[in-house]
């Protein structure tokens, strides 16, 4: 990009003046989608290449500040701040029905005698003595109308705008997912030997109308009262054939669980309340993008482009594009023509392939893809399926790539993440971090190759979880005593404990956070971010603030030659505007490497 704001030169000596390039694009502008599937500026066909950062829900952020340190303006101020070396061009603030509608965080999941009375009858049998937590998600509808404008007018509507203020895009992600698992160590075959890995056995065994399932679809010739997944129905329907074999005739005949998935229509229904009236509220707004369904679970799409099996799968693909995917479209474009749309894929957007089959509804939308370092595909780092495309990739590191599904669709990596259990315990001091075994991973074994991998093609974009201190996988820690001790949530909700409850961490915001240095992500993150700065979204300024005594900060705001009361008044004027949180280090008056309300106050105080 060209003309992006920059610093001038000669800043060393007294008086020296702060300038910057004359822009050579002024404003937001409307993303779309060009001939060679990258993402465009409408105005100019610009290639614009996403890179940026999740942030935690902004209600969830408001009700636990005290306990991360930071509000969420302050939070996404922190990671915004060009003058401090961050550049991202993009901020994706997940919305969740559980906070919209003020559900439990986690409860105690299916115990083993529940679910498998056979593990408890065996007394040696180590698995029985974890106590996993697991978290029940609400079922559809998770929150009513009202309580979506409410949480629009008090939470998301002040978050969009920041972002704007702040000169990044905003993406607006519905942050649904979920198909809860029973008890498993995630590395091995688990206890009762009905999965390949410990953690995904009720992927296959927990019914489509389970309270711990939110799946995207059932299958109709098993019905309701039976698992939905993919795997599941295939499993038992070649079980009970004499040979195992199902041909392509057999379902083209329709005969066969393959061609008989019935949509989630209750889920549907809740994402299209939801967009019927969130496009309405943001659709005009050229910064922001919508992302419709963070993660559809199970069933998963999974296995080869073509041959080998792949006929069995498309059914499933058709059905999601068809009955779930086409009409959150069509709601979002009736209020939102221009905005560009980025659509989860089945399997919490592990699997790409499904677009060869039949391509999303629209032009102007991207394929979303999660990746971390505990899938089979980041072990062979093959995510740009180098080692199989097409015929016989039923291997987890080869459905799991991208399976080019660039040459249909733009894709946008919106969840990446990594850090090092080790590493991380050793600087708090710690045991115990309980880290998922999908994020365990270092910069070199995954996060570098992953983003080389990403940053080769023009078509693809990323957006890296996450810029905070307490959802996994974090890029910073905290500087403060951590209050905690045996604090837990009544029935896991954060919304039943009673807010007196709450440890205080952070008695007066904000409060210091660290980046954490390799191998956890935060320090590479920021860097690889830098290295795109002149990527980032240009604004114009037209004031020129002097140094007069040279010290680095820039008393003389409004340029007049000497520090006086019109320069508190012209700083409070434009303590938020781009131009000046680009150069924030040259007015952190207060020395918090913030740029904020408090800097007129110690600029005041200077004057």
């Amino acid at each position: 990009m060209t003309g992006a704001l920059a610093v001038g030169g000669g800043l060393t000596g007294p008086a020296s003046a702060l300038s910057f390039a004359e822009p050579g694009i002024e404003s937001f502008a409307p993303l779309d989608v060009d001939a060679d599937n990258r993402i465009v500026r409408r105005d100019t066909g610009e290639v614009f290449k996403i890179r940026g950062l999740t942030v935690p829900d902004p209600k969830r952020v408001a009700i636990t500040e005290h306990l991360r340190g930071k509000t969420f303006e302050q939070m996404v101020s922190l990671v915004t701040s060009n003058g401090n070396g961050w550049h991202p061009r993009v901020i994706r603030i997940p919305v969740q029905p559980i906070d919209i509608g003020e559900h439990p965080n986690g409860n105690t999941g299916p115990t083993w005698g529940e679910f498998a009375p056979e593990v408890v009858e065996d007394e040696s049998n180590e698995f029985m003595y974890e106590d996993r937590r697991l978290q029940r998600p609400p079922q559809p509808p998770a929150f009513t109308e009202e309580q979506l404008d409410t949480y629009l007018d008090e939470y998301l509507d002040p978050a969009v705008e920041h972002c704007r203020e702040r000169g990044v895009y905003c993406i607006v992600d519905f942050h649904r997912h979920w198909h809860e698992q029973p008890p498993g160590d995630g590395r091995g075959s688990g206890p009762t030997g009905m999965g390949p890995e410990g953690d995904a056995e009720a992927e296959n065994h927990l019914a489509y109308d389970s309270e711990y399932t939110n799946y995207w679809a059932y299958n109709a010739f098993y019905g309701t009262d039976h698992p939905a997944s993919w795997l599941a129905v295939d499993q038992r329907f070649r079980n009970n054939m004499d040979d195992g074999y199902v041909s392509e005739r057999m379902v083209e005949s329709g005969d066969t669980p393959y061609t008989q998935w019935q949509v989630n229509e209750a889920l549907r229904d809740e994402a299209l309340m939801f967009w019927h009236v969130v496009a309405d509220r943001y659709g005009e707004m050229d910064h922001v993008i919508f992302e419709p369904y963070n993660e559809p679970a199970a069933p998963g799409i999974l296995g080869p482009v073509e041959e080998y099996g792949a006929y069995k799968v498309v059914p499933l693909w058709k059905t999601f594009v068809d009955d779930f995917v086409t009409p959150l479209i069509d709601t979002i474009r009736e209020h939102a023509p221009d905005t560009h749309i980025m659509m989860g894929t089945p399997g919490w957007c592990q699997g790409a392939q499904g677009v060869h089959w039949q391509a999303f509804p629209d032009d102007n939308v991207s394929i979303t893809y999660h990746n971390h370092p505990g899938h089979g595909v980041s072990k062979e780092q093959n995510w740009l399926n180098e080692k199989c495309i097409g015929k016989g990739c039923w291997e987890d590191h080869e459905t799991q790539g991208l399976q080019e599904a660039m040459d249909v669709h733009p894709v946008a990596v919106t969840e990446f993440g990594w850090q090092n259990e080790e590493y991380t315990e050793d600087e708090l001091g710690m045991f115990d971090v309980d880290l998922s075994y999908w994020l365990e991973g270092t910069v070199e074994s995954y996060g570098r190759p992953f983003v080389e991998a990403m940053e080769s093609d023009d078509r693809i974009s990323w957006v890296a979880w996450g810029a905070d201190v307490r959802w996994l996988p974090t890029m910073f820690r905290r500087d403060f005593t951590i209050n905690e001790g045996d604090f837990e949530l009544t029935d896991g909700s954060w919304y039943d404990t009673p807010r007196e409850e709450y440890p205080v961490n952070c008695e007066e915001l904000p409060c210091s956070w660290t980046l954490w240095e390799a191998p956890n992500m935060g320090q590479f993150v920021k860097d690889t971010l830098a290295e795109h700065e002149d990527d980032r979204v240009p604004f114009p300024s037209e004031f020129g603030p002097t140094d007069p005594d040279g010290d680095g900060l820039y008393e003389d705001v409004n340029g007049n030659g000497k520090m006086d009361f019109p320069d508190v008044n012209e700083l409070f004027r434009g303590v938020e505007s781009p131009s000046m949180q680009y150069n924030a280090q040259k007015f952190d008056f207060d020395d918090d490497e913030i740029l904020d309300l408090q800097d007129v106050l110690a600029l005041f105080e200077m004057v």
